[in-house]
């Protein structure tokens, strides 16, 4: 159901995964948007890497939602664009194999707000956008940054990009740590009941189990909720 939107939808703002861009993936990614792809590919390949996989979860799990076309357009595109602001963030940082100092943490950390920045200063408008951008390491319970909000305050598309953040940040190889296993993955964000919204992690968990374990889905994730409960 979801696959073929997403084939739709992805091609319209994917590049490939080499430096150059692929017209006929890129015919309807507008002058700024690949503009800001290019530099995110230059100064981090990895970053790259991770807002098209951001990017690909969005636009398959808003179409296994249901969403419309543009709702679904909105929400890869906020995806794609989310971590912007690392294009800020020394690559030394970024790719620093061993933990951050305190200092260092803060500095990756204003990523969210430099990105948010940057698009205002472009002349952005587009608010689903913009909130994705600032909003995206924001949890339920004010945990999160930049601005600590709670649940009241957090969209619902900043928590499913949050989602789609979290779970491709877990699955996908990092300098300094290696990639969990799908299930694994969900079984961690399933435990963070008070920072990640559970109602739609377990529409979540169900698309994604169906993609690794078909007609599985639904009843897998809520075997890992029984287990965390016992």
């Amino acid at each position: 159901m979801f696959a073929g939107a997403y084939r739709k939808l992805f091609m319209l703002w994917t590049f490939v995964e080499e430096p150059s861009v692929s017209p006929q993936r890129t015919n309807r990614l507008s002058p700024h948007d690949a503009h800001w792809i290019k530099q995110a590919h230059a100064h981090d390949p990895v970053l790259h890497l991770h807002s098209l996989l951001v990017a690909q979860l969005c636009a398959s799990f808003s179409a296994f939602l249901n969403y419309s076309v543009e709702e679904q357009r909105l929400l890869v595109r906020a995806a794609l664009l989310h971590d912007i602001g690392k294009i800020r963030i020394p690559i030394e940082l970024l790719q620093k194999p061993s933990p951050l100092t305190a200092e260092e943490f803060i500095t990756v950390q204003s990523h969210a707000q430099i990105g948010y920045e940057m698009l205002v200063e472009a002349g952005e408008t587009d608010k689903t956008l913009l909130t994705v951008t600032r909003d995206h390491h924001e949890r339920l319970d004010g945990s999160g940054y930049p601005r600590k909000l709670t649940a009241g305050e957090i969209s619902v598309s900043v928590r499913l990009v949050t989602l789609c953040d979290v779970f491709a940040a877990m699955t996908e190889p990092r300098p300094y740590a290696a990639p969990m296993l799908w299930d694994e993955a969900l079984e961690r964000m399933a435990a963070k009941s008070t920072r990640l919204d559970q109602e739609l992690l377990s529409a979540f968990a169900t698309m994604v189990a169906a993609m690794n374990v078909p007609k599985q889905g639904f009843s897998l994730f809520h075997n890992l909720a029984r287990r965390k409960k016992s």
